[in-house]
């Protein structure tokens, strides 16, 4: 065990391995004299504070002159001034304390058991003065929780006239609300009824938030309403004129945002896309006529006898087949015309439904 710097306390390793004629076998002296103090300690009465309180269990230390140490009577608490305790004479009287015990050797079986304890006895101590400090937490804490609940009581006599005073204002709020919303209403019917389906008023809400709100007088929300009616029929008017073929979608469109340029761009789009879908199928068109002019020309150069003589083949047997393949009629027709130029006989495309 590695020693605390000073003088050397308690029996050597090397004077127990010596023999009697050194020192007697059993227990060092300062080990039995350690636990001989710990005996009286228990056997005397627990002492009491000023106030006749209990001091907490392991706290007692007995000193040479017979006076009570500041470990006996951990004295914190609080004050008017804050929390108080005589730390300077608590690290003399543990310093006192665990001087019994410095330099001691750990060296027989008997020596580790006997440290053993006295570790247990320092730590009570340890555990004696976190114990006080908790209490002189709780002390000093409890005047605040008192002082926090008697502010709560001052504050909720103000708060229960302040919920008074909003309930009476959301009363007053909900009213204008419905009043509001009853004036807006029977302008919308009066003047574009069979608009209602297409943009409900809470759409027109939506997009000018003030014909809801106090800042606007009820006469000010009802014309501007009014306005905003006037301008969604005539944009729906210019949406049919303008993309004609996509109106439905487009108008739809604007129907959800009360937008213009959003829903004209939107017929823009969709147009976009029908023309590049016909030009696409065009294209298609026109590379299949191509490949069918292409098969033409070469089957009448083989019948001209332009191409080298081959050698003729066994005649191949003939067989009825079916074919059936996705085109459009042009298509279909070329290809039937392509079928009779190589001399296949076939009665005719039908088109399946």
């Amino acid at each position: 065990m590695a020693r605390p710097g000073g003088r050397r306390h308690g029996v050597s390793g090397s004077q127990l391995r010596r023999g009697q004629e050194d020192v007697p076998r059993g227990r060092p002296p300062r080990v039995e004299a350690f636990e001989r103090e710990e005996k009286q300690e228990k056997g005397r009465q627990m002492p009491k504070d000023n106030e006749g309180r209990a001091v907490p269990s392991g706290a007692a230390e007995p000193v040479s002159d017979g006076s009570v140490s500041a470990l006996s009577v951990i004295e914190m608490g609080a004050t008017s001034g804050g929390l108080s305790a005589d730390f300077e004479a608590m690290k003399v009287a543990a310093r006192a304390y665990v001087s019994k015990v410095v330099g001691m050797d750990i060296v027989t079986d008997e020596d580790r058991k006997a440290a053993w304890k006295i570790r247990a006895d320092l730590n009570s101590k340890v555990e004696a003065i976190e114990k006080a400090r908790k209490d002189a937490f709780r002390a000093y804490d409890a005047p605040k929780e008192a002082f926090k609940a008697k502010c709560e009581e001052v504050k909720s006599v103000i708060k229960e006239q302040i919920a008074i005073i909003d309930g009476r204002l959301k009363e007053l709020d909900d009213e204008f609300t419905a009043a509001r919303k009853a004036a807006l209403l029977a302008e919308y019917e009066t003047q574009a009824p069979d608009l209602m389906a297409a943009i409900p008023l809470e759409r027109f809400i939506e997009r000018e938030s003030a014909l809801m709100g106090r800042s606007w007088s009820e006469t000010k929300a009802v014309s501007k309403l009014g306005q905003m009616i006037a301008t969604a029929v005539s944009d729906r008017e210019a949406i049919r004129a303008a993309a004609p073929k996509f109106a439905t979608a487009a108008d739809k469109h604007y129907c959800e945002r009360l937008d213009l340029s959003a829903a004209l761009a939107e017929a823009k789009r969709l147009a976009d896309e029908a023309k590049a879908r016909e030009r696409h199928a065009e294209q298609m068109q026109r590379e299949a006529e191509d490949r069918v002019a292409r098969a033409m020309a070469q089957a009448k150069a083989a019948e001209g006898g332009g191409a080298p003589c081959r050698p003729k083949s066994p005649a191949s047997e003939v067989r009825e087949w079916d074919f059936r393949f996705r085109a459009t009629k042009a298509q279909a027709t070329m290809i039937a015309e392509y079928a009779k130029s190589i001399g296949v006989v076939s009665d005719g495309i039908k088109g399946v439904a």
